[in-house]
C-alpha cells in the first residue's frame, strides 16, 4: 500500500470514529438517521437509499452555501472520477484534443496529439472529424458525451471512426488506451512537434510558464521547467496564473518555496474560531532566491493562486500585474465518505497572506474592502468584459493551433467563435516582459 493511500485510509478512519463521536453528542445525527430509516422503510415512493443519502449530503452543504460558504461541496460517486482526475492530473485515453466544428457541428481533431501518447503513432491528423467510437455514432452527442467515450480503461483499445478532409470515406483507427498526463504548467505556445515553448520569443531570455490548475504534479512539473530554462541561462520568469481558480495548497506553498528564502511564512490557516491552525513557511532549499519575477493574476485568479501571487508580493521578490484577484481565501479538506465512493469536499479554514492581510471576499464585500490580491502601483491592467473575452479567446485558440496552426481549421473557429484582430496583444505579457527586461538590463 502506498504511503498516499495509508494516509488516505487513517484520514477516512479518524472521519468515521469522529462520525460516531459526534452522533452520540449531537441529537440531530440520531435525527437525520431516524428520517432516513422512515423513509426507507414506509415511504409509498421506494427511492434508492444512494439517493437518498445523496439529497441529504446535497442538502446540508446547501445550507452552508446560504450561509455565504460557496465553496463546500459534495462529490457524489457518479461525480468522483472526473474530480479525482483533476486533482491527479491523469486519465486513461489516446491523447487528441478535440472541438465541435462544422455544419453540422462534429468533433474534430484540432491541436497535435500529446507528445507520448497513443495517438501520437496512430493515423490521426489535423482536422479529422470523429464519426463514431467504438460503432457509436457521435451524432446528436455533445463534445463532454463524446469525450467520455474516446477516454476509458487503461489498455483497453478504442476505435475511432475518422473522416478526413478530402476523402471519399471514413476510415478506422484502433488505438490502445493509456495513462495521459494532463498537463498543469503551459507555455506560451506550442512548436510544431505539440511541445510547449517557455520562452517569450521576443525576448528569448524571459522565460514564461502558465499555470491552469494546481495538482499534485504541478510543483515538480514547474520546477523541471524552470531547472531547465535556467540552464540556458534564463534573466526572469513570468508566472501567469490568469483564470486559474486554485487546487491544492501544498502545491500553492512548494511553489512559492521555490523563489523565497529560508524562514519566511507563506500562508497561515486559521480555524471558524480565528485560532491559527497551520503556519506553513519557506524550507530554505529555494533555488531562484534572485530570479526576478513577474506574475499575472485577474479576476479569476483563486486560491492557491493568490497564494502563490500574495506571498510573491509580499516579500518583494515578484511585481505583481494585471488585475484584482478573484479573492477565495478559504481552505477545503477532502473526506472520504460512503466508503470511499464519494467525497465531502469542506471549508474547514481560512488563509492569510505573509502580511496579515486578508484575501477573502466575503458575499458583503464590495471594491473598497480589503480582499484578494492587487496588482502592484503602475501595474494595473484592467479589462472590461469584451476585453476579458477577447484575451480568453486568444489565449484558448493560440494554446490549440500553436504554430503549426491550419488555414482550414483556423477559418472554422473564426466562423464558430468569431475573429480576433490580427495585432492583437496581451497587454499584461507585453508589461510583464518590459519589466523583467529592464531588471535584466537588456
Amino acid at each position: 500500500m502506498s504511503y498516499r493511500n495509508l494516509v488516505l485510509l487513517l484520514v477516512a478512519l479518524l472521519i468515521s470514529y469522529a462520525c460516531y463521536v459526534r452522533a452520540e453528542q449531537n441529537p440531530y445525527a440520531r435525527y437525520v438517521a431516524a428520517g432516513f430509516s422512515a423513509i426507507d422503510r414506509w415511504a409509498l415512493k421506494d427511492a434508492p437509499d444512494e439517493e437518498l443519502f445523496n439529497g441529504a449530503m446535497h442538502g446540508m452543504i446547501a445550507v452552508l452555501h446560504r450561509m455565504g460558504d460557496e465553496h463546500s461541496e459534495f462529490v457524489d460517486a457518479a461525480q468522483q472520477a472526473a474530480f479525482n482526475e483533476d486533482y491527479d492530473q491523469e486519465f486513461g485515453g489516446v491523447g487528441i484534443r478535440l472541438r465541435m466544428l462544422g455544419e453540422p457541428p462534429m468533433p474534430t481533431v484540432i491541436g497535435l496529439p500529446e507528445p507520448g501518447s497513443p495517438a501520437e503513432g496512430a493515423d490521426i491528423r489535423l482536422g479529422d472529424r470523429i464519426e463514431a467510437v467504438d460503432g457509436a455514432a457521435t451524432t446528436g452527442l455533445d463534445l463532454e458525451q463524446i469525450t467520455a467515450m474516446v477516454r476509458g480503461p487503461v489498455d483497453v483499445p478504442v476505435t475511432l471512426t475518422l473522416r478526413r478532409a478530402g476523402a471519399a470515406q471514413s476510415h478506422a483507427v484502433t488505438v490502445v488506451r493509456a495513462i495521459v498526463n494532463v498537463e498543469s504548467v503551459l507555455g506560451d505556445v506550442r512548436g510544431s512537434d505539440g511541445r510547449w515553448n517557455f520562452l517569450v520569443g521576443e525576448q528569448p531570455r524571459i522565460g514564461y510558464v502558465r499555470i491552469i490548475k494546481f495538482g499534485d504534479k504541478t510543483a515538480a512539473e514547474l520546477s523541471r521547467i524552470v531547472a531547465e530554462l535556467t540552464a540556458g541561462g534564463l534573466a526572469g520568469l513570468v508566472i501567469d496564473v490568469r483564470d486559474d481558480a486554485g487546487g491544492s495548497l501544498q502545491a500553492a506553498t512548494e511553489i512559492s518555496d521555490l523563489f523565497l528564502p529560508a524562514g519566511r511564512p507563506i500562508v497561515v490557516t486559521r480555524d471558524r474560531d480565528g485560532e491559527e491552525r497551520e503556519r506553513y513557511v519557506s524550507t530554505g532549499s529555494a533555488l531562484y532566491t534572485g530570479l526576478p519575477l513577474a506574475v499575472l493574476v485577474d479576476r479569476n485568479s483563486a486560491s492557491a493562486s493568490e497564494i502563490v501571487a500574495a506571498s510573491l508580493q509580499d516579500y518583494d521578490r515578484a511585481v505583481v500585474i494585471g488585475e484584482r484577484s478573484y479573492g477565495k481565501g478559504t481552505v477545503q479538506r477532502i473526506m472520504w465518505v460512503e466508503s470511499g465512493r464519494s467525497l465531502l469536499k469542506l471549508t474547514t479554514a481560512t488563509y492569510w497572506r505573509p502580511s496579515g492581510k486578508n484575501i477573502h471576499r466575503m458575499p458583503q464585500d464590495d471594491q473598497a474592502d480589503e480582499w484578494g490580491v492587487t496588482p502592484n502601483e503602475g501595474f494595473l491592467v484592467k479589462l472590461d468584459d469584451e476585453a476579458y473575452r477577447t484575451w480568453r479567446q486568444y489565449r484558448q485558440r493560440r494554446d490549440l493551433m500553436g504554430e503549426g496552426l491550419d488555414a482550414a481549421l483556423a477559418a472554422e473557429l473564426t466562423r464558430a467563435e468569431g475573429e480576433i484582430p490580427a495585432d492583437y496583444v496581451d497587454e499584461a505579457l507585453k508589461r510583464a516582459v518590459a519589466y523583467l527586461s529592464a531588471q535584466a538590463g537588456g
